[in-house]
């Protein structure tokens, strides 16, 4: 049965009526558990993949095509593109890395044929889009352009702060590379490009069936930084048990932080996980609008990763309250209870 409902919270857009609710409305079946399925299935994709690319050799691979290519690595697509260019024989590595990093969109179509199916694949594929036709093209960009602001200064503050903690480890040239660079890590990241399906397309939503917004953010970051930590196995190899936790820790906290900021101004472009994915894909930051840090020790690692959360925490600090008292935006749910 499709049923719709109107959506909780209008915020800056307005309410608006069950006869009005787009797709993104659209109840669907879902596991008992969806988050919980979702992001098992997720792990279990990256672990599998993360096992065939080591045992096959694929990082030799691809470290042999960066250095045919002189580039360092980045998380980029045009990267991945010049070192298959370069050396061919690292198309396969390149593949399962990228396999790899799509793991929660991959955990999406798996758990479709869990339970689901076209439906849920709709209602997430929706959300693919720059904003929702309420919110419309002239609020629409004017949301884009404070975005780009915002994340851009976000960087620039962690580069300042950066250069204040971690100075020894860290590198910091300003040119125009960086505005050319700025579309790139926006739409052509390819952790935010391959995961915001599943993330924001379809972990937060789903959420948002039964949490509020703010409890809702804090589940998916989490859900989202924990997802990391198998690739990130080599933090105990190099600073050890605590050392590793204590990067680790760091990193979840950023990633939570931004997790909430990043569902603020998802919601008031109408659940658009195109802006996600421009969001995600400044805060990885290929640009280096906010230089490079290269942590030799778990301390210096573990600084760098609060300074990079900071900016984050103290926009959630003021954008919460104000989404409480203003509204969010959109809140559809994703699924039945």
């Amino acid at each position: 049965m499709v049923t719709r409902r109107p959506l909780k919270d209008g915020g800056a857009m307005g309410s608006l009526s069950a006869a009005d609710a787009t797709a993104d409305s659209i109840e669907v079946g879902l596991p008992r558990r969806p988050v919980l399925t979702f992001w098992l299935i997720a792990v279990a994709l990256e672990v599998l993949l993360g096992l065939v690319f080591l045992l096959t050799g694929a990082d030799a691979a691809i470290d042999k095509g960066l250095s045919k290519a002189r580039i360092d690595f980045s998380s980029d697509l045009l990267t991945a593109v010049r070192v298959v260019v370069v050396y061919p024989a690292s198309f396969v590595g390149v593949m399962l890395a990228l396999a790899q990093v799509a793991a929660p969109d991959l955990a999406v179509f798996v758990v479709a044929r869990i339970r689901g199916g076209r439906r849920l694949l709709r209602a997430v594929g929706s959300r693919f889009r720059p904003w929702s036709k309420e919110v419309g093209a002239r609020r629409g960009i004017r949301i884009w352009i404070v975005v780009v602001v915002v994340f851009s200064a976000c960087n620039v503050i962690s580069g300042l702060l950066h250069q204040a903690f971690v100075p020894d480890d860290f590198t910091w040239h300003f040119s125009w590379s960086m505005l050319a660079l700025l579309p790139v890590a926006m739409f052509l990241d390819a952790g935010a490009l391959l995961e915001e399906n599943g993330w924001r397309g379809f972990a937060l939503p789903a959420l948002l069936r039964t949490r509020g917004p703010l409890v809702a953010s804090l589940i998916v970051g989490l859900v989202w930084a924990t997802w990391h930590f198998p690739v990130k196995y080599d933090a105990f190899i190099d600073y050890g048990l605590w050392g590793g936790l204590a990067y680790l820790g760091a990193f979840t906290i950023k990633i939570v932080a931004m997790s909430v900021v990043i569902t603020f101004f998802w919601a008031r472009a109408g659940q658009a996980t195109l802006l996600a994915i421009a969001m995600h894909g400044m805060s990885n930051d290929v640009a280096r609008v906010g230089g490079l840090v290269d942590g030799n020790t778990w301390q210096s690692s573990a600084i760098s990763e609060l300074d990079l959360a900071v900016p984050f925490i103290i926009l959630a600090l003021v954008l919460v309250p104000y989404a409480n008292r203003k509204g969010w935006g959109d809140l559809t749910p994703l699924g039945s209870e």
